[in-house]
């Protein structure tokens, strides 16, 4: 048995071990336009509003040049109000360094449409700044969709343009620094336990090699006896 082949393979076990685990830390999805999942919303009844929660979302990556678009089907419940049947509600019960925040720490910033038809409708980040008082979204909990008086609103989908990437978080910190922590612990293990057999063999293969002597007659290794060594 080579026992240098099998360094260079523990070497090459542990790096694709290494390689697996950076890679494994890349756990986000780089995007510039995100769709939200709503297909579990229900039908919204006048003022009822669907949240969208930020628990593995980064809103900072929402970009100056970001727009969000809704688009849904309406029912009016006694003809056409003459507004838009959607809002957007930017909200947040963190604490957020706001002047919209009331006397609890949070927000509730309504944000109405510069765009709207029954079909869909578009809101501006600079609108959805204004009405939450900051540019820094790092405190927002939740972005919720509602629809507005005397409308049966279905949504059908939630886009937000122009993110910056890694809109997407699949763990939170606390839980990538878990991830990796189990991840390097099986990866050291693994090593330590290929060392171990390694080191093992090599004693088998020694003590093997220490048994047998050249015959020259015969022309190949064979095993000595014990009174032979002495």
């Amino acid at each position: 048995m080579d026992i240098r082949s099998l360094f260079r393979k523990i070497t090459a076990a542990v790096s694709a071990a290494a390689l697996t685990l950076s890679l494994s830390a890349g756990v986000s999805a780089a995007v510039k336009d995100f769709d939200f999942d709503v297909s579990g919303a229900p039908v919204l009844e006048p003022w009822a509003s669907y949240s969208i929660g930020m628990d593995h979302y980064d809103p900072t990556k929402i970009t100056e040049d970001s727009q969000v678009i809704v688009t849904y089907s309406c029912e009016y419940i006694s003809g056409s109000t003459g507004s838009s049947p959607v809002e957007l509600i930017v909200q947040s019960w963190s604490f957020p360094d706001t002047p919209m925040a009331n006397s609890s720490g949070s927000v509730w910033a309504k944000v109405a449409p510069v765009e709207y038809d029954d079909e869909h409708a578009v809101f501006n980040y600079a609108d959805m700044a204004a009405a939450y008082g900051t540019y820094d979204f790092s405190g927002v909990d939740s972005i919720n969709i509602g629809a507005t008086n005397g409308v049966n609103l279905t949504l059908k989908s939630c886009t937000i343009t122009n993110c910056g990437e890694d809109m997407y978080i699949e763990m939170t910190d606390a839980q990538r620094a878990e991830a990796y922590k189990n991840a390097l612990i099986i990866v050291l293990a693994s090593a330590l336990a290929i060392i171990i057999i390694i080191i093992v063999v090599f004693m088998i293969i020694l003590k093997r090699k220490t048994s047998y002597a050249y015959d020259p007659t015969l022309g190949k290794y064979v095993k000595m006896d014990k009174n032979s060594k002495e």
